[in-house]
């Protein structure tokens, strides 16, 4: 069993265009603000500080435990530690939780990610410890429509990921369908929320916005699940 939860930007303490519940420490935002706000997301988590990672958008995939030392450089954690949250930030990039037999992990994933094997290299991980039965839950990011980049960017990367591939007339490339086929084709359920940062106001986005706050996943092994509401946070339990 496991618990999953989505953060919005909504229910925190910083102002500006890091209001409200900014959980990234990197991005320019008040420290204590950031260290506030990770103060709710812990409240909410049984009073368990969640595990964080410095994202480098490479394939590094980290195993924790209580007793590591973090943050960690790495694009993706794993734990068979039950009651150990692990948290990912993202403001468009692809926040995908994965649980299975006695083992979660979280992903940061986005272009380079997806084109550097991090959601791959996850799975072999999970499923070398033991993890069977993987199943993985895509958070807000954006979509298809709003990830535009440049021309030599965009046939650089379909190159290497025919799934990138949208219109090549925008130059925008497809990261959750990318991603969606990577997991199916490592035997692994999807399930996507299909809510894209960009579009939607509720939720910061590095595209939208430029300067702003980071959202956060975060997957607990959990043998009891207790539902729980909040103003900014979506939850829904495994």
């Amino acid at each position: 069993m496991a618990q999953i939860l989505f953060t919005a930007r909504h229910g925190g303490v910083s102002a500006g265009e890091f209001g409200s519940l900014n959980l990234g420490d990197h991005v320019g935002d008040i420290a204590l603000a950031v260290e506030n706000n990770r103060k709710i997301l812990k409240n909410l988590l049984s009073q368990v500080s969640p595990v964080f990672m410095n994202q480098v958008h490479g394939s590094e995939v980290i195993e924790v435990d209580s007793n590591s030392i973090t943050p960690v450089s790495a694009d993706a954690l794993i734990t068979r530690e039950v009651g150990l949250p692990l948290a990912v930030l993202c403001a468009d990039c692809l926040p995908i939780l994965i649980r299975g037999s006695k083992i979660v992990g979280a992903i940061h994933a986005g272009r380079k990610g997806l084109l550097n094997g991090i959601i791959k290299e996850t799975i072999s991980r999970m499923r070398a410890l033991g993890g069977e039965n993987l199943v993985a839950n895509i958070g807000p990011a954006i979509c298809s429509k709003c990830y535009e980049v440049d021309l030599p960017m965009y046939l650089d990367a379909v190159s290497h990921e025919s799934e990138l591939t949208t219109n090549p007339e925008t130059h925008c490339l497809d990261l959750k369908r990318a991603a969606r086929s990577q997991l199916s084709a490592q035997g692994v359920k999807v399930s996507d929320l299909e809510i894209c940062t960009a579009h939607d106001s509720n939720y910061f986005s590095y595209r939208r916005d430029g300067v702003t706050g980071r959202n956060a996943g975060v997957i607990v092994l959990s043998p009891n699940i207790v539902p729980a509401t909040f103003n900014g946070i979506l939850y829904y339990f495994c």
